[in-house]
């Protein structure tokens, strides 16, 4: 074979070797390494404060100037972030987040040979997204925003529009911060309607009927009485009856007093009868209705009465000690609205009044006792809707009767010897509750006329000659055109109500003083009238004006 040929073959197969070899060299290379999955290519930036925010455990790079290398580096917090310059990009710094904080880089850098000096504030904080995004697909009508408090704390803010919302998003983020409510601040604000008046209504009668009857009588003789005084409708031996005898002295005979509501006597017999017949009716209303208004998910309480003294367990130099025991009526209401339009109420009315008859003499003096009526009750409505939270009908019966042994037994004279007692009560309770949705009204809306407001003082004349105790505001002529003008007849208003009697609505009389019966208003829309004509001074007293 030719020299020249196997050279050459010799050459190819160098190369083809070579190429493999560098082949093979190419494909044995490493790969590039993976990011981290926590690794953030680039920094978030606070919008209100320019400040870097870093996840708590993860890793973001920032750049601070393009294509401008950094020189160096201070980290004032090195236990909050760590801050490095990449190698690869020496114009990057590489963040790793690892303590909630703040901290703050100033940064050299280097660009067309002249150095800036460059200061950033770093927040490290937790990954708030997954939180954001979790709560945006719990409840999506809701509208919040988390921002990271001082140290773990972590601020809510933002609108819901019912309170179920809040609650749900205030557990899912709880969770989320370790399962402690300590590091939530709940800025959140629920939108529509959320306060709410109670109209509440406490209303109980009580019937009390009573029969009674009984016979006392005494039978008193010159030597020796007989009486029958069983019920206590009559005393005996308390005075004594006095009759003269021979030789001027005097004997004494037993008498008998009746305390019955009736009585009679025979005097030549010495006979007294007492006669109990009664029968009595008692009836008492009480009528409360207490309304309060309160936010939402906020406990009110409302209380009218007052505070009654009491005989107290603890006692001094002076004599036992004193405790004071409320009384009147006490409203106590926690209302939730629900973004359905219903109400969720827990609520507990009660009614306290002073009973003596329940109340016991110690040796320290008497003290009261109490009749209360109350319920404690959750419910849940509309707005509008009337809820009757309790009721009670009641009915107790107290009957006794007291009879003289054998005597009272007789058929036909157990009259006399006998009283009978007999008591029915009955009471009637109802309590009912009704919820509204309400909102503050514009201050034009306000009634121009409230308690105190309506009358004024009255004068000296109103108050001596007439008795008037208050009267209505503005100027008052007593005689106006000859006919006598009554106080509640200045009021602007009067000519909207029908009159009464032989008293006339009209500011001057009218043809109703003359008859002795009012004129009949025409028909349209009520005016106020005019101010009164003149009246000469002798047909009408002086009278001092009035302050409006």
């Amino acid at each position: 074979m030719h020299p020249t040929t196997n050279f050459r073959r010799r050459v190819a197969a160098g190369l083809v070797a070579l190429t493999g070899l560098l082949t093979g060299t190419a494909t044995a290379q490493p790969k590039q390494p993976i990011p981290p999955p926590n690794f953030t290519p680039d920094v978030k930036i606070d919008q209100g404060t320019g400040a870097l925010l870093v996840p708590l455990g993860g890793v973001v790079r920032f750049e601070p100037k393009k294509d401008a290398a950094i020189r160096d580096v201070i980290n004032r917090n090195e236990e909050v972030v760590d801050a490095r310059v990449d190698i690869r990009t020496p114009s990057t710094i590489v963040l790793v987040g690892r303590r909630a904080g703040a901290s703050r880089l100033t940064i050299t850098v280097l660009q067309d040979k002249t150095e800036t000096r460059l200061v950033y504030d770093v927040i490290v904080q937790p990954d708030y997204e997954l939180l954001k995004t979790v709560i945006r697909r719990a409840v999506p009508t809701a509208n919040i925003d988390v921002i990271p408090g001082v140290g773990s704390a972590v601020i809510l803010t933002g609108y819901v529009t019912k309170p179920e919302d809040a609650d749900a998003i205030i557990r899912i983020a709880s969770d989320a911060t370790g399962g402690s409510l300590n590091n939530l601040i709940n800025a959140i604000q629920i939108g529509g309607s959320q306060h709410v008046q109670i109209d509440l209504t406490f209303c109980q009668v009580d019937r009390t009927e009573l029969r009674e009857r009984g016979v006392n009588f005494g039978v008193s003789g010159s030597t020796t009485g007989f009486a029958s005084v069983l019920g206590g409708l009559a005393t005996s031996n308390v005075v004594t009856n006095l009759f003269p005898v021979g030789g001027g002295g005097y004997r004494a005979t037993p008498a008998i007093i009746p305390a019955g509501n009736l009585s009679f006597g025979i005097v030549p017999a010495n006979l007294v009868v007492a006669l109990r017949a009664l029968r009595s009716e008692g009836l008492a209303k009480f009528l409360s209705e207490p309304k309060i208004t309160t936010q939402s998910g906020r406990p009110a309480f409302f209380r009218v009465g007052g505070q009654q003294a009491v005989l107290g367990p603890a006692s001094g130099i002076n004599g036992p000690g004193v405790q004071l025991q409320p009384v009147g009526t006490s409203l106590e209401v926690l209302p939730i609205v629900f973004g359905n339009g219903k109400i969720y109420l827990e609520i507990n009315p009660t009614v306290t009044s002073v009973n003596n008859g329940r109340g016991i003499a110690t040796s320290f003096g008497f003290t009261p006792g109490f009749n209360e009526s109350t319920t404690r009750s959750s419910v849940m409505m509309e707005t509008g809707q009337t809820f009757a939270l309790g009721g009670l009908l009641e009915t107790q019966v107290q009957a006794s009767s007291q009879k003289v042994p054998f005597l009272g037994d007789l058929p036909l004279l157990t009259f006399a010897y006998s009283n009978i007692s007999y008591q029915e009560v009955e009471t009637e309770l109802l309590i009912m509750v009704t919820p509204r949705l309400a909102e503050a009204m514009d201050c034009a809306q306000a009634p121009r006329r409230v308690p105190t407001k309506e009358t004024r003082t009255p004068d000296d004349y109103e108050l001596f000659l007439e008795t008037l105790l208050e009267a209505p505001r503005g100027q008052r002529k007593v005689w106006n055109g000859h006919c006598y003008n009554a106080a509640h007849k200045c009021d602007p208003t009067a000519t909207m109500f029908p009159c009464a009697g032989n008293v006339c609505n009209g500011p001057n009389g009218g043809a109703g003083c003359a008859n002795g019966q009012c004129a009949t208003p025409a028909a349209g829309p009520v005016t106020v009238p005019a101010a009164p004509a003149a009246v000469p001074p002798a047909a009408m007293p002086a009278v001092a004006p009035q302050q409006p």
